[in-house]
């Protein structure tokens, strides 16, 4: 049976020239204490600045800057304290974007976080690592996309007039953009980044009518009514614990996707410059637009209407501006496309870390599936399979209020890793100060602020609410206590993966991070890129940059 999947997923012409041995992926033949070594062709360097820069983009401006400002403002109480959360965020996830970029940049695979946790974490047997792997895979990426689905159904049909669009009617809108965007990214990985680019640039043009015409509305050019929300400054503004953990959580949820670029470092040209550069700078552009954003809202749409827009709060302020024509029809179908590209930034980086997750021997038989498909170049089994989780997540929860209640469950474990990835690149700065390819030093205050406030956030949400809140269909300790739990039920196949299973055949399951780690110091020290970096394509020395928007095409080659 592994015979037939290796000649299905594999063509033996691609394995010709590497260095590599072909073993048997059937687990129960391994030689005792052998590690599995990696397999399947390196991956192709698709993705350039313009392509990084855009993944972590597109997927940070996807719905949380739609989505999210009249929850956030409801928790908070007053517009001037949810601004603050917002330039908050930015300062705080510039600080977590520097750490994954010092670790990008040692450690240059498909994987990111998994890698990272590993290197950073080996003990006991890789547990933290195995347990980002497990949750991201089953519950935050799909989560995720399954919370952003009924978001451009809710858009869609709030601009073909369909009322009462919370339900089953959103979901089914969403249900067909997961399929679509999968089937995208199965047929082809340059159009998918093609696609990424585009709505990219949609996006921030949306965003850039937003914030231009709130600053027109607050110099007298366009009239709307007269509100009180910048008057009031702090009055009104709320001191609950709880509510401002839940309100950091959601303004996390909208800048969560700096980091979708490490799951494929490996299909990164140049990553010396393109990662700190693209993970930076996205960071940088998002917060700014999402600042002046947050203001022309609140410029245009009074508070009390503003909380309870939810999650459309973005429609009613282009209707307000542009009347009934652009503001309920066109503004929001460019809104849905944005949270399009998210979904589509989403599944690409995640294929790739469950890819990944596969190749290291996380998943039982995973090596038998991972990898690129040999005609389509995808990794087309790790799609179907994230496919299949989101649909789960989509269509299981009842009516209601089911978008809060992904975005807090998929948030406390996103933030519990992403801070003990942070920690990571400080402790490897003590453990292994000379690693060779640490060519970026991050900022350990930055660093130790994003720890600080990761740990907020996935404390105070146990913390019960004080003072008398609206009834909500749900406790306020469910979210992150599924998050708990799902990422504790983590252990059990860890237990049997890396601790049992290896016991029982022989096989090392954790040794491919000390190979890493040589391969890493040895291809330094003669001057050789990482077995990851080769590719039949790849420039030599010298590249003529492709043209912005096809980025993801092959670049031309000059001989120096």
């Amino acid at each position: 049976m592994a015979g037939v999947w290796k000649r299905l997923w594999y063509d033996k012409t691609e394995q010709e020239g590497s260095s590599e041995t072909w073993v048997s992926t059937d687990e129960s033949t391994a030689a005792p204490t052998t590690p599995i070594p990696s397999i399947g062709p390196a991956a192709k360097k698709n993705i350039g600045i313009f392509s990084a820069t855009a993944m972590g983009v597109s997927l940070m401006m996807g719905s949380g800057i739609f989505s999210t400002p009249a929850s956030i403002l409801g928790l908070v109480g007053t517009p001037a304290m949810a601004l603050i959360l917002w330039g908050l965020g930015a300062v705080v996830s510039f600080g977590g974007a520097t750490a994954f970029i010092e670790l990008g940049l040692m450690y240059r695979r498909n994987g990111g976080t998994m890698r990272f946790l590993a290197h950073a974490f080996p003990k006991p047997k890789l547990l933290l690592s195995y347990l980002f792997a497990w949750v991201m895979i089953v519950c935050i990426r799909p989560g995720a996309i399954a919370a952003n689905g009924p978001v451009i159904g809710k858009y869609w049909l709030y601009a073909a007039g369909v009322s009462g669009n919370s339900g089953w009617q959103a979901r089914g809108v969403g249900f067909g953009c997961i399929t679509s965007i999968t089937a995208i990214n199965i047929l082809s990985a340059k159009w998918s980044l093609r696609l990424i680019n585009l709505l990219t640039a949609v996006k921030i043009v949306v965003i850039l009518v937003i914030v231009i015409t709130g600053i027109i509305a607050a110099a007298g050019g366009v009239h709307v009514a007269h509100n009180d929300n910048w008057s009031r400054g702090f009055r009104g503004t709320k001191g609950d614990a709880h509510a401002y953990a839940s309100a950091l959580t959601k303004v996390f949820w909208a800048y969560d996707g700096f980091t979708n670029l490490v799951y494929s470092l490996g299909e990164l040209r140049h990553p010396e410059r393109n990662l700190p550069w693209s993970i930076g700078g996205s960071v940088v552009i998002v917060g700014i637009l999402y600042i002046l954003a947050n203001a022309a809202f609140f410029i245009v749409v009074p508070i009390d209407v503003a909380i309870n827009s939810e999650e459309i709060l973005a429609a009613e302020f282009t209707f307000r501006v542009f009347g009934d024509a652009v503001g309920r029809i066109a503004l929001p179908i460019l809104i849905g496309f944005s949270v399009f590209g998210a979904i589509c930034a989403q599944t690409y980086g995640v294929s790739r870390l469950l890819d990944s997750a596969n190749e290291v021997g996380f998943v039982p038989y995973g090596r038998v599936i991972c990898g690129n498909h040999r005609r389509l170049g995808t990794p087309v089994a790790s799609l179907i399979i994230m496919y299949a989780l989101s649909l789960i997540y989509l269509l299981s929860p009842p009516p209601g209020k089911v978008f809060d209640l992904l975005v807090d469950f998929v948030q406390w474990s996103t933030w519990l890793f992403y801070g003990l990835a942070a920690a990571g690149a400080i402790v490897l700065r003590f453990t292994k100060p000379y690693h060779p390819l640490r060519v970026f030093r991050s900022f350990h205050p930055l660093n130790i602020l994003f720890i600080i406030f990761c740990i907020y956030i996935t404390v105070f949400p146990f913390v019960p609410p004080s003072g008398k809140t609206e009834e909500a269909p749900y406790p306020f300790y469910l979210s992150p206590l599924l998050g708990l739990i799902t990422t504790l039920l983590g252990i059990i196949p860890w237990y049997f993966r890396l601790d049992w299973w290896p016991k029982k055949t022989g096989i090392n399951l954790v040794a491919w991070t000390e190979e890493e780690e040589a391969e890493d110091t040895r291809n330094e020290f003669e001057g050789q890129p990482l077995r990851s970096e080769y590719n039949d394509r790849e420039e030599r020395d010298w590249q003529i940059s492709a043209p912005i928007m096809l980025d993801a095409e092959p670049q031309q080659h000059i001989t120096r």
